[in-house]
């Protein structure tokens, strides 16, 4: 990993930790660029195109977790300290891990601000621009716990690889595909039919309650509506999504009653609220 994209991923995780990005949302919808729309379009394509080019390849990311594996520290020279998502991170592939998926979260946030800008610029008579260079996450998102030790097997050379579109729903669910196993186009349907099973990864009950509140504001999902949905956390019996004792809603409920939250989570469903409704799978 080159210096380069090494201060890529430290400064992706400071805008992060102090909220940058979604500080300029918020001022964007509070009007404060509406004096020069042009310019803050400017400034959220530049953010778009440097995000573009320092982004880590996929390849460059397999390749150092597998440096991080054999006990390389790429941040030790560098204060994590004040960042609530890694203090109780220890192990090096696991802290180089979790930095990636910052950076995937990241993406998905810029996308929306840049959308937002543009859509306000043109609302108010400038001419839309279409992105320059897209962003795009990794194919294959992983949880930080989960990255894989051994460098992924290549393809031979001559295979030819099809090349799919991704659907709207693997598009607006890029920032958090890592927390289901319940593929986006089944979720989707899941929801649309208003019963099944939705599968997630390894989390609390709070945590996997917070995510799926975007989903949950995105369909307009209640009790009555959503009484046949149940959720399956980490190979768990499923439990209800809604309902007032021992569901998914109750956990979120229970937990923002003793202030027992997450910043990050919170953060998180925020971000795919946003993305959600910039594809919107409904």
């Amino acid at each position: 990993m080159t210096q380069e994209e090494f201060d890529f991923l430290v400064m992706i995780i400071e805008l992060t930790s102090n909220g940058e990005i979604q500080s300029r949302v918020k001022q964007l919808n509070n009007g404060d660029f509406d004096s020069d729309l042009k310019l803050a379009l400017n400034r959220a394509r530049r953010i778009q195109r440097w995000v573009a080019k320092n982004n880590p390849r996929e390849e460059l990311r397999q390749a150092e977790l597998v440096r991080a594996a054999t006990g390389f520290d790429h941040f030790a020279y560098t204060d994590l300290s004040n960042d609530v998502r890694f203090r109780k991170i220890n192990a090096f592939v696991d802290r180089l891990g979790k930095a990636y998926f910052i950076v995937d979260l990241a993406i998905a946030e810029i996308e929306v601000y840049v959308d937002a800008v543009n859509k306000r610029y043109v609302a108010k008579g400038g001419i839309e621009k279409k992105s320059v260079i897209p962003l795009q996450a990794p194919l294959a998102l992983q949880a930080p716990l989960q990255a894989p030790l051994q460098a992924p097997l290549q393809a031979p050379a001559s295979a030819k690889v099809e090349k799919r579109r991704p659907s709207l729903a693997e598009r607006a669910f890029v920032g958090a595909v890592q927390y289901f196993i319940t593929a986006p186009d089944d979720i989707v349907r899941i929801i649309q039919d208003g019963r099944g099973t939705i599968e997630m990864n390894a989390l609390s009950l709070y945590e996997a309650g917070e995510i799926l509140g975007a989903l949950k504001d995105h369909f307009y999902l209640d009790r009555k509506n959503g009484k046949d949905l149940q959720i399956s956390v980490a190979g768990h019996a499923p439990l209800p999504w809604f309902g007032e004792t021992d569901t998914i809603e109750s956990a979120v409920i229970a937990a923002r009653g003793s202030k027992q939250t997450s910043r990050e989570f919170e953060s998180i469903r925020r971000t795919f609220g946003n993305a959600l409704h910039r594809y919107d799978v409904r």
